[in-house]
C-alpha cells in the first residue's frame, strides 16, 4: 500500500466515514450538501477531456470523452452514492481516464435519486438510457456498462432487467465495490465494519431504506446477488480487502460463475471503497484503471479496434 493511499485512507476515516455515520434520515438534502463540501477539492478535468450534456429518453446524462475518443465504442456508467447522491467530479475523473485508456466515449447517467424517487426509478432511468443508445444505432457489441458502489448494484440490476425484457446485452461489465445486497447479510458487513475506512452497516441501512422503503430488500432487482444470474455478459469486479462490501463482490462472482457465467474478481489489499476514483492521488487507482480498460478492450469487436 502506497504512502499516499495510507494517508488518504486515514483522512477518509475521520471525515467521510463520520459524515456517513451521521446521516439524517429526515434531511437528505443537507447530507448532499455536506458530502459536496467534503469533495470540494476534487480535481479539474484536463484540457483534452470534454463533458457534453445529453438527454437519453428524458434521462439527463453526460458524454465524457478524451481527445479523439472513438464514437463506435460506448461505455454506459452508473455512478455510486447510495442511490441518494448524484454525479460527482470524481466520477468524471474516472470517466475521462476510462475514455482515454480504453479509447471510447462514456455516457454518465444522472439517474433519479432516493428518497424523492425510490426504487424502481433509478433502474427505469438506467434501462431507458441503454434503450436510447440502441435507438441511436449503437451496436450492443460496441457497448459496455459499469458502475461503482450503488451504481455497481444498479448495473447488475440493469443487466438482469435487459435480459428479462429480451433486449440485446452489452459486451462486458465493470463493477467497482458493488453494493448488490441491500440487506447487508454478507459476513464482511460485520467483520469489516470497524476497519473499513469509509462504510459501515448503519449508513448502508439508511441508504437502503431511502431507496427501497418497505419493499423486500432481497428482491432480485434491488439486491442482484439474489437474482437469477444466468446469461449475463462477462464481468470484472474490483473490491478492497477491508470493505464491508467485500462479501457482496465475492458472492456475486461466485454465483455468476456457478451458473456458467464469466466473472472475475480482483481483491485489492487494504484499498478503500471505490479507490479508483482517486486516480489523481494514488498509484493503485491508476493501476486498477489500466486493468479495467484492458478488460474492456478484450471484449471489443476486432473491427472496432482498427482506426
Amino acid at each position: 500500500m502506497s504512502i499516499r493511499a495510507k494517508f488518504l485512507t486515514l483522512m477518509m476515516r475521520y471525515t467521510v466515514k463520520r459524515l456517513l455515520e451521521n446521516i439524517s434520515t429526515d434531511d437528505p438534502e443537507k447530507f448532499r450538501d455536506d458530502i459536496g463540501a467534503a469533495a470540494r477539492f476534487a480535481p479539474s478535468l484536463p484540457s483534452e477531456a470534454a463533458v457534453v450534456a445529453e438527454e437519453a429518453k428524458s434521462v439527463p446524462c453526460e458524454w465524457v470523452s478524451y481527445g479523439e475518443s472513438r464514437g463506435d465504442q460506448v461505455h454506459l456508467y452508473l455512478h455510486g452514492g447510495g442511490y441518494v447522491l448524484g454525479l460527482a467530479a470524481e466520477h468524471r475523473e474516472l470517466a475521462w481516464r476510462l475514455a482515454r485508456q480504453a479509447e471510447l466515449r462514456v455516457l454518465m447517467v444522472d439517474y433519479r435519486l432516493a428518497p424523492e424517487y425510490p426504487f424502481p426509478a433509478a433502474l427505469e432511468d438506467a434501462t431507458n438510457s441503454y434503450r436510447w443508445l440502441l435507438e441511436q444505432g449503437h451496436d450492443p457489441e460496441n457497448i459496455s456498462v459499469g458502475g461503482d458502489s450503488a451504481g455497481g448494484g444498479l448495473c447488475m440490476a440493469l443487466l438482469i432487467n435487459l435480459r428479462n425484457q429480451g433486449l440485446p446485452l452489452p459486451n462486458a461489465a465493470l463493477l467497482l465495490s458493488p453494493w448488490v445486497d441491500l440487506s447487508c447479510s454478507g459476513d464482511s458487513a460485520g467483520r469489516n465494519a470497524v476497519i473499513d475506512p469509509i462504510l459501515s452497516p448503519a449508513p448502508l441501512d439508511k441508504f437502503a431504506r431511502f431507496y427501497v422503503g418497505d419493499r423486500d430488500m432481497r428482491a432480485p432487482l434491488v439486491s442482484p446477488v439474489f437474482a437469477d444470474l444466468k446469461g449475463l455478459p462477462p464481468v470484472l469486479v474490483h473490491v478492497g480487502s477491508t470493505e464491508v462490501l467485500l462479501s457482496d463482490a465475492e458472492r456475486l462472482v461466485d454465483r455468476v460463475n456457478t451458473v456458467g457465467g464469466d466473472a472475475h474478481l480482483n481483491v485489492w489489499p487494504d484499498m478503500p471503497h471505490v479507490f479508483q476514483l482517486l486516480a489523481n492521488r494514488i498509484p493503485e487507482a491508476k493501476t486498477a484503471i489500466t486493468e479495467l480498460c484492458e478488460f474492456l478492450k478484450s471484449y471489443m469487436p476486432v473491427s472496432a479496434e482498427v482506426e
